[in-house]
């Protein structure tokens, strides 16, 4: 703090007034005319002054902060943390050589002079973000190959960008706020056909950052997209399907100019497309030079090591064009090569034998195996962790990878959700089933321990009825089943989808969470869930004769539980990105709560019923535990964390996934093998995933033992090296020559058995199906057939209810009568019928005709004709009539606005409207792609 004064020469620490107060002036002092206190460069919250004040005070005090300023500080602070701690994990801001990618530029609309094309370098990200922040339009598109580091650019310019608009308080170092806060988002979550891109960020920082400080009382997100306060940068746009890409490129172009993005894809993917990004940008990886490779890997390796690595740099520097050089071309293989021959006992000069890696892929292939166990290697133990990190088998971990690689590529996604384990097949078929029988013998066991302790204490008459017997137990289930689909409905969960969660302990941060989270609509549906059953149920209470039983099981046993859900369940308001292992903490306390506090809250209720109606305090604990486990059936089955658990546990046995599950893809991502994306884990590389999803890699076959031509069995292999002297001393006995052994006749592999997945992948041409017709010809492509109807939309729904069924049959203990089974077999039983009853029904007439003119698709005495000129996409899709999901798929058409639409039953969702329903997956037989391609000028995005 400097203190200027004036109206007087003397310095401030020369205090010349004599005696007390200011009328004693002995020495001719004046008080000064004019004191400044001046603050400069301080963090101070408060400042006090204490003295005497003579005439005005004047405070001069900074301008207050627009609040959309500090959402988007918190938002940057919050984005700079996550992806830094991305970078780090990715060993890429830690090294003391980066490796220097090229990339050509192609720079336009520069709002500068001097942008124009010009190289740039990975290692100079700063003239990137400069170029970029002075464009004109903010839009760039990031190219290149598989593995050439593209992602690795978004990463760390995402940081560069955050850091930007913050600065540096350190170094004193002012923060921009004209530089917009980066989003890395994966393109994968956003469905551009039927969401615009600002509509899909302002969900995404709802969802990921709750917490941002509000603007006019309402979150941020929408203000800070309408205003260009983020820049979204997206990646993935390869790993989409061709039509989803197309409808990403189209929407991208249809966004408003003043809302930049950074697009990220390889460049044959987007070179396919017939769609550009208009105004863009962009720039393109370049090869490594084998030189800049080379340098790279001999200053990231130990001092100790540089001889190890010299065969590599001689293979690098000899055969530049070679199998070697040609794969350590990319950024991926280059970090590959340094992170699995990290371990002292690896040697990297195996990369420089050709006999054994004769290609460019046999070396990639290498790479992406012998990665995985250096990525476990032991390291220093933390006393918190369950087990000593990297403490796991390669081999093991190799199967564990590859049995998750499979499951992504079978679902064609590359994000990881723990909360989606139970859809593997595997999981599919025993998780649910073992929830089931959970509650079944929880029931058996209470209503056992129960009936004796009736039989022995109570002195309250018993009805020998099991309906009576288990009434507390089925109606706490249903009380139960309220409460959830209640707390579902007010926060806009679904089912099994589970969502970071508020510290229940606090609650009025909790409250105020939950009050941001709701909706008027979502309020007003869960209010009918909670209100009308409560209110129903206290009006039949009137008038009879134990109405303070029946209000007590109301407040205590319905009312009260569904406040205590609504505080539990309450999402976490914080500013930071979730991840999974905050998700599953998150949702394992949630569960704990829910099946410690709400059960046993709902068991009171009922026990409440029970003394208030005349029974004594044994019977009182017996309707608390009939309650309590009726209520814990519902909220187990409902839990994401218990069927998390549940499928966990058989794949753990069936040995699929590790027991520490979350461990080992904790210890993955630790070794650089998973990225994280928010809440999900993605694999390093999508060529790694499909790599490992792939079979496994053959050994290399082992030389060819000869046989001895003295006994005829096998000589040993001698290891190569200098060869050594020996001396042969005595008589020899004469060897007869002994017939050369033929040679084993090599046994043909037999072909692999077709399988129901692959029919169900790729589907047979419509010619081969039985009962199909087809002419196709230059001028035309019809389709004529009599088919069966084959309904398949009922299906979810009677699982929905055999599910309800098997839960009322554990409720009501009937597990061991015929009566019980009966109930929940007959939902399947039903289905089974209808689509038996469907196909005993005559066969429907099925035309379908593609010409130049259009399409024509008639379904029994409904037809459908769409013109080429009213078109103006063609792609596959769920099929959907009358808003019910059929379960197969079928080509689309997307029509002009202002065209006539169809009948109702080919009017889908989304504005799209169906041709034909054809498969039971998004897949085209190929006849009639071939047709489409022909015929739709450009419209078919198969």
């Amino acid at each position: 703090m400097d203190t200027l004064r004036g109206g007087g020469d003397e310095p401030d620490g020369q205090d010349r007034r004599g005696g007390r107060g200011g009328g004693d002036r002995r020495d001719g002092w004046q008080p000064p005319s004019e004191v400044r206190n001046v603050v400069r460069d301080s963090t101070i919250e408060y400042l006090v002054q204490a003295g005497y004040i003579h005439g005005d005070l004047v405070v001069n005090l900074p301008p207050p902060r627009e609040p959309v300023d500090t959402a988007a500080e918190e938002l940057a602070r919050a984005v700079r943390a996550q992806w830094s701690a991305e970078v780090a994990a990715w060993e890429l801001g830690d090294i003391e050589g980066p490796l220097a990618v090229r990339w050509l530029a192609r720079w336009g609309t520069p709002a500068t002079d001097g942008a124009g094309d010009r190289p740039v370098r990975s290692d100079r990200l700063g003239d990137i973000a400069d170029t970029l922040l002075g464009l004109g339009t903010r839009r760039l598109l990031v190219l290149g190959d598989p593995g050439s580091g593209k992602s690795t650019l978004l990463a760390m310019t995402v940081v560069l960008l955050a850091g930007r608009h913050l600065g540096d308080v350190t170094r004193g170092v002012p923060g921009d706020r004209g530089v917009p806060v980066p989003l890395l988002l994966s393109l994968e979550s956003w469905d551009a056909e039927t969401v615009g891109l600002r509509d899909w960020l302002i969900g995404r920082l709802t969802e990921d950052h709750p917490g941002l400080p509000r603007v006019a009382g309402a979150h941020p997100a929408r203000r800070l997209v309408r205003d260009g306060r983020v820049l979204p940068v997206l990646d993935g746009l390869d790993e989409l399907p061709g039509h989803r890409r197309a409808a990403v490129v189209r929407e991208l172009n249809d966004t408003a100019r003043e809302l930049g993005f950074v697009l990220a894809s390889r460049t044959q993917e987007y070179r396919t497309l017939a769609l550009r990004v208009a105004g863009a940008s962009d720039i393109e990886a370049l090869p490594v030079g084998p030189r800049d490779a080379a340098v790279h890997l001999l200053r990231t390796a130990d001092e100790g090591r540089h001889e190890q690595w010299g065969p590599v740099l001689d293979e690098l520097a000899d055969h530049p064009e070679g199998p070697l050089g040609s794969a350590l071309s990319t950024p991926l293989m280059i970090w590959l090569a340094r992170r699995a021959h990290r371990p002292a006992h690896t040697d990297p000069a195996r990369l420089a034998d050709r006999t054994r890696l004769p290609t460019r892929e046999a070396v990639e292939r290498h790479l992406m195996d012998t990665v995985i166990p250096a990525a476990f290697e032991p390291r220093a133990h933390d006393t918190e962790r369950l087990h000593a990190p990297g403490h796991w088998n390669p081999a093991r971990a190799r199967s564990w990878l590859a049995f998750l690689a499979r499951e992504l590529q079978r679902r064609r996604t590359g994000e990881f959700a723990w909360w989606r384990l139970n859809r593997t097949r595997a999981a599919r078929l025993l998780a649910i089933p073992t929830l089931v029988a959970f509650c079944i013998v929880l029931t058996e066991s209470v209503m056992a321990a129960v009936t004796r302790v009736e039989d022995a204490y109570s002195d309250s008459p018993q009805l020998d009825i099991e309906l009576f017997d288990r009434n507390y137990v089925f109606g706490a289930a249903i009380l139960a089943t309220g409460i959830q689909l209640a707390t579902l409905q007010w926060y806009g969960d679904r089912f099994w989808e589970p969502r970071r969660r508020a510290n229940p302990f606090k609650a009025g941060a909790a409250l105020r969470s939950a009050s941001r989270a709701v909706s008027v609509r979502r309020a007003l549906t869960s209010l009918a869930i909670l209100v009308v059953p409560g209110a129903l149920l206290l009006f039949l209470a009137q008038g009879t004769y134990h109405t303070d039983a029946f209000t007590a099981h109301a407040v205590l046993g319905y009312i009260l539980p569904s406040l205590v859900m609504l505080v539990i369940a309450a999402p976490a308001d914080t500013v930071d990105a979730a991840t999974p292992d905050a998700l599953l903490a998150s949702e394992r306390r949630a569960a704990l709560l829910t099946l410690g506090v709400v059960a046993p809250l709902i068991g009171l209720g009922t026990g409440a019923h029970s003394l208030l109606t005349g029974h004594g305090t044994v019977d009182f604990w017996v309707a608390f535990a009939k309650g309590m486990t009726g209520a814990v059936i519902v909220l187990v089955v409902v839990s994401p964390w218990c069927l998390w658990v549940a499928s966990r546990a058989w794949l753990a046995v069936l040995g699929r996934v590790p027991w520490s599950l979350m461990e080992f893809l904790r210890d993955a991502y630790g070794g650089g093998l998973l990225q994280r994306y928010g809440g999900t884990y993605r694999f390093r590389h999508l060529r790694l995933q499909e790599h490992l999803a792939g079979p496994p890699t053959a050994a290399l076959p082992a030389p060819r033992r000869q046989l001895s031509p003295a006994t005829g069995s096998p000589e040993p292999v001698i290891a190569p090296g200098p060869r050594q002297p020996f001396t042969v001393t005595g008589p020899q006995r004469h060897r007869q020559p002994q017939p050369q052994p033929q040679p084993l006749r090599q046994r043909q592999p037999a072909a692999p058995a077709p399988r129901l997945a692959d029919f169900l992948d790729n589907p047979p041409p419509l010619h081969e199906l039985p009962g199909y017709t087809v002419v196709s010809n230059d001028h035309e492509f019809v389709v004529d057939a009599r088919d069966r109807r084959l309904p398949l939309g009922h299906w979810p729904l009677c699982g929905l209810f055999m599910m309800l069924a098997a839960v009322r049959m554990a409720a009501s203990g009937n597990w061991d009568t015929a009566m019980g089974w009966t109930s929940v077999l007959f939902w399947p039983v039903f289905a089974v019928c209808v689509n038996v009853v469907a196909f005993l029904l005559p066969k429907m007439h099925l035309t379908l005709r593609i010409d130049h003119w259009g399409i024509t698709a008639s379904k029994g005495r409904r037809s459908a004709t769409y013109a080429w000129q009213d078109v103006l996409a063609v792609r596959v899709r769920q099929v959907y009539v009358r808003g019910r999901n059929q379960r197969v798929f079928g080509p689309h058409v997307r029509l002009r606005p202002g065209t006539p639409e169809p009948p109702r039953m080919f009017r889908g969702r989304d504005g799209w409207f169906l041709v034909m329903a054809l498969h039971v997956r998004e897949a085209t037989p190929p006849d009639l792609a071939a047709a489409l391609t022909r015929f739709s000028g450009g419209r078919w995005q198969g």
